[in-house]
């Protein structure tokens, strides 16, 4: 066997060169180990070895932070704040000085304990006790915030004079009726606040309820005193986008800065065409209702506008208005009425397809 290299044996050797006996009662072995499996021994003992002294480390860092812990404890303790604690908890759940108590049911449990614990404890924000009890209470604005006395929070001074416009024609709609879609409309500013949606509230509004649509023809605007913020306009039921607006800053009050919207606060284009004739028999029933409601020479320069605003679409120059202007010319003025009443002669369908 060699007796030097990885296969060879020191062990071996030792033997031969009576270096090494073995032991009593026991002859040197036949096949004793290589250098390679000695190597292989003794390295993993030393590995076994430097495990062992790691965990021995670890046990003697956890006892030192348990001693450490509990001496701070101790240094902490005080019996007397301690009973003071005890003795505010039996005051608070037990008023009376009793040590026990009975319930009929679980009912009578929940609400001894809302009278008793919920109620005193946690109470909600008075408005105008000095005590800006934030985040409920918070610095006054528009409708919003405690303005009772000096106000508990202030008064908001980072606010923007803003105008908004809308707009809506609900008559465009080819099928569906005007006063349907009116009726369904709705609109409103709010501001994003991402503080409250984490804690469960809604979006603070300038309007408390969403504004409604009062008649199907609307051009309106709305000035507001806002605060500095995200805002962003609700639209809702406005189903066949016919609803359009724009928001201005009045900084500059001879000459408002529009105020972008993403996206564009625009009317959606209809898909389908709507044919002329169908577009000058709204226009002109429109006009007739309206006319009726105004009265007089007022409700027949609006006939007049009308039957002129209609002949003047391409399709439909060919059509002969001549009666219908002399009707309105030659007959009294147009009564107004309240109620359902026989029309007045208005061309047919028939009569303005081209």
């Amino acid at each position: 066997m060699p007796r030097s290299g990885r296969q060879g044996s020191v062990v071996g050797q030792q033997y031969e060169q009576s270096l090494r006996q073995p032991k009593e009662g026991m002859e040197a072995p036949e096949d004793p180990a290589s250098n390679e499996e000695i190597a292989l021994a003794v390295h993993k003992s030393v590995a076994a070895a430097v495990e062992l002294s790691r965990k021995y480390r670890h046990v003697a860092w956890y006892s030192a932070f348990v001693a450490a812990y509990m001496a701070v404890l101790y240094l902490q303790a005080n019996a007397y704040k301690s009973g003071e604690v005890v003795a505010t908890l039996k005051a608070t759940f037990m008023p009376d000085g009793e040590s026990t108590m009975t319930f009929q049911s679980e009912s009578d449990v929940l609400a001894y304990l809302g009278q008793q614990v919920v109620l005193p404890i946690w109470t909600d924000p008075v408005c105008g006790n000095g005590i800006c009890e934030w985040p409920w209470e918070f610095a006054a604005w528009g409708s919003y915030g405690c303005k009772a006395g000096n106000a508990d929070c202030g008064v908001n001074a980072n606010t923007t004079q803003i105008v908004v416009g809308v707009r809506a024609d609900f008559t465009k709609h080819p099928s569906i009726a005007a006063r349907v879609l009116m009726s369904n409309a709705v609109w409103n500013l709010c501001l994003e606040d991402d503080a409250r949606r984490k804690r469960g509230q809604a979006d603070l509004c300038w309007y408390d309820h969403d504004q409604v649509f009062t008649d199907t023809l609307v051009n309106a605007i709305f000035t507001m005193t806002v605060i500095d913020g995200s805002w962003y306009v609700v639209v809702k039921g406005d189903y066949a986008g016919l609803v359009s607006g724009a928001v201005y800053d009045l900084a500059n009050t001879t000459n408002p800065a529009k105020v972008p919207t993403t996206p564009a606060w625009s009317t959606c284009q209809p898909a389908a065409t709507v044919s002329p004739t169908t577009t000058a028999m709204r226009r002109l029933l429109q006009a007739y209702t309206q006319a009726h409601q105004v009265g007089g020479e007022a409700g027949s320069k609006l006939m007049t506008d009308a039957i002129a605003e209609v002949q003047s679409m391409p399709k439909l120059r060919h059509v002969d208005f001549a009666k219908y202007r002399q009707l309105l010319q030659e007959g009294k003025p147009i009564e107004q009425r309240s109620g359902s009443a026989k029309a007045d002669p208005l061309p047919t369908a028939e009569g303005l397809a081209p």
